[in-house]
């Protein structure tokens, strides 16, 4: 919906200024900014970019103050059930001026203070002033799918909705965070608080975050994704009922609302739902088309299945050719996603919010975060594989596998396999989540200087203890919620809608759907032979046969054949060994090596290689952002 900004601290109006210009992408539509003194003689700076969805006057501009006037919000996201919260908030007496939904949060905060999280069902990140004690109380919704970055510095605080704005501070050190690259190098993402920045955190789904007058700070947690004390037998047709109920509820909007259709169950099924709510041929879907010649990569004909559910369903579609240059657009998709994560996915997904926004359509709805929640990568069959097969059977299992070469999909798939075997279960849950074929010891002798001071996503361990006696396949799920979602998929659907400023909303993940599924048996969303299983058998009559079928298949583009065609000048360009000694990040004859095994096909390297690539890419971005001198406050 917006972009988010501001500072408690020794800064001023021009610092405000720039970095609410940096997320003026996420706000289109207007802009606002509220300064004021606090009590601790520090100046307040809260800034707004708007992209109007609910209330479109200008009675909902923000930052917005409370009628006492004690009281101003800057806000990013949708309050789903605002209409009855606002009810409530009538009933014991208050007056509205707006008719959107920031009034009724500021309103709720007012009433209820920190508590108000509670009733909140949505996706949102804010930030509150309260004028009468000079603090700032910020939160982010359950799952993360708004982000909130902020920095603790000797001169104050500061928060913002992206990674980019908070650069806009000449007080920002800009030290690079080794951990958080190795963990991209592994994961292509970070769980935790970290990011590629030492000086700026981000705050975790589920956390609210206070900052009082001084600067101290508290963060606390209101909100974890259940682990299932019990498991409840509930049915496909219940599933369904829910699912209808939570779209119906996310298409809440003063603006069209569409959709992005892949031919996946999770996409068709929410498109499927969107169809009981409104007139199907008012409904306008966005599908990628990736062009396949001489591709080896996993990568499934998506127009072909999305236009079957369209014809199916009665919606539009529109077809989005994935044709950017992508050596051109390497280096600012990733300065846009705010982290070096190494996945074309985020690039396709740009070019779908921007044909959506060119279609007139602000917001869309997408599948993100089913295979999250009811299974569908090929890590939860493996999971599942391992825990039938004996432990005297795997390790031959995983050496047999493990030396098919890597020359196509199955080789891939058959030699990671084995790899995931060789391990026990309890690094297999870790492992399984990396999208690097590179085995970790040989990703941490990659980066230079390493020592037993860094591991692979060490916040992945602190789940892991969390979910300890739970089945295999429930843990991993646990690990896809509380860190693959939010810092991977949630992050790029997020920066990317938001750079066509476009709207992604994501209901397969409503805290009610991630409530009903967390407690499901695992026998009901997985099997040897089925993935997504209540949730396939929930479509049943509204899908095709052969689209609840379709096997899982890649969204991106086909990685390995650009690196050897179009993408080699940049591959020999950010992997040279004098620019790689310069970063000073990674040993140099260690890339070096692994060049020479993707150009002889000797080794599955390509996502490595695209990791340390990004890593590079995202450097060059950030060092050519100038530092600007600013004067501070008082000054």
């Amino acid at each position: 919906m917006c972009g988010i900004a501001g500072f408690l601290g020794k800064w001023n109006d021009e610092v405000l200024t720039e970095m609410m210009s940096s997320l003026s992408h996420r706000g289109p539509d207007g802009n606002g900014k509220f300064l004021d003194k606090s009590t601790a003689g520090d100046l307040v700076g809260l800034a707004h970019t708007r992209l109007s969805i609910l209330d479109l006057s200008s009675a909902a501009a923000q930052p917005m103050l409370s009628p006492c006037g004690q009281y101003v919000v800057t806000f990013n996201g949708e309050i789903y059930n605002f209409r009855h919260l606002r009810q409530s908030l009538e009933a014991a007496g208050e007056l509205f001026a707006s008719s959107g939904d920031t009034e009724v949060l500021l309103r709720l905060y007012m009433r209820h203070g920190e508590e108000m999280l509670s009733l909140l069902d949505g996706i949102f990140a804010f930030c509150i002033y309260n004028k009468a004690d000079g603090s700032l109380f910020a939160a982010r919704d359950h799952l993360g799918v708004k982000p909130f970055y902020y920095a603790e510095l000797p001169g104050g605080f500061l928060f913002a909705s992206e990674l980019k704005a908070l650069v806009c501070c000449p007080d920002v050190p800009r030290a690079i965070d080794e951990q958080s690259v190795l963990n991209h190098v592994g994961f292509i993402w970070s769980a935790g608080t970290g990011t590629m920045l030492k000086a700026i955190k981000k705050l975790r789904p589920g956390h609210w975050l206070k900052v009082f007058g001084g600067g101290r700070t508290q963060v606390g947690r209101y909100y974890r994704t259940p682990l299932p004390r019990h498991t409840s037998n509930h049915t496909a047709a219940e599933l369904l009922e829910l699912l209808d109920k939570v779209v119906q509820d996310q298409m809440t909007s003063d603006v069209p609302v569409g959709a992005l259709l892949s031919g996946g169950v999770d996409s068709s099924a929410i498109v499927a739902s969107m169809c009981r709510i409104r007139e199907p041929a008012s409904i306008k879907t966005f599908c990628s088309v990736v062009a396949r010649a001489g591709v080896t990569d996993n990568f499934g004909d998506d127009p072909r299945y999305a236009n079957l559910v369209a014809q199916r369903l009665g919606v539009g579609i529109v077809d989005v050719p994935s044709s950017a240059n992508l050596a051109e657009e390497f280096g600012p998709m990733l300065w846009a996603l705010d982290e070096p994560t190494a996945d074309f996915s985020a690039l396709q997904t740009f070019q779908l919010a921007a044909a959506a926004r060119a279609n007139g359509i602000t917001v869309l709805m997408s599948g993100v975060g089913g295979d999250d929640l009811f299974t569908g990568y090929g890590r939860h069959t493996a999971i599942l594989a391992h825990t039938m097969v004996p432990p005297p059977l795997r390790g031959i299992i995983g050496s047999l596998a493990s030396q098919v070469p890597p020359a196509n999909v199955l080789g891939r798939r058959l030699r990671r396999l084995g790899d995931l075997f060789k391990l026990d279960a309890e690094q297999l849950l870790c492992e399984s989540m990396s999208f690097s074929a590179t085995r970790a010891p040989e990703r941490l002798a990659l980066l230079k200087g390493s020592s037993s001071l860094f591991a692979d996503q060490p916040a992945m361990q602190e789940c892991l203890l969390q979910s300890k006696g739970y089945d295999p396949v429930t843990r991993v799920l646990d690990l896809e919620l509380n860190g693959f979602l939010p810092d991977q998929n949630l992050n790029y659907a997020d920066k990317m809608g938001m750079r066509a400023g476009v709207e992604i909303r994501v209901p397969l993940i409503d805290r009610r759907l991630v409530e009903f599924a967390m407690h499901l048996p695992t026998s009901c969303k997985i099997d040897i032979r089925q993935t997504k299983k209540i949730l396939r058998q929930s479509q049943s009559d509204r899908l095709p046969a052969s689209v609840l079928t379709r096997p899982k298949q890649g969204f991106g583009l086909p990685l390995r054949h650009w690196l050897a065609h179009e993408g080699r000048e940049l591959l020999l360009d950010l992997t040279d060994a004098t620019t790689v000694q310069n970063r000073g990040l990674f040993d140099p004859s260690c890339v070096l090596s692994l060049r020479s095994e993707f150009q002889s096909g000797t080794g599955d390297v390509a996502a490595t290689l695209l990791s340390i690539m990004a890593v590079e890419s995202w450097c060059r971005e950030l060092s050519a952002r100038p530092v600007r001198a600013v004067n501070r406050s008082g000054n």
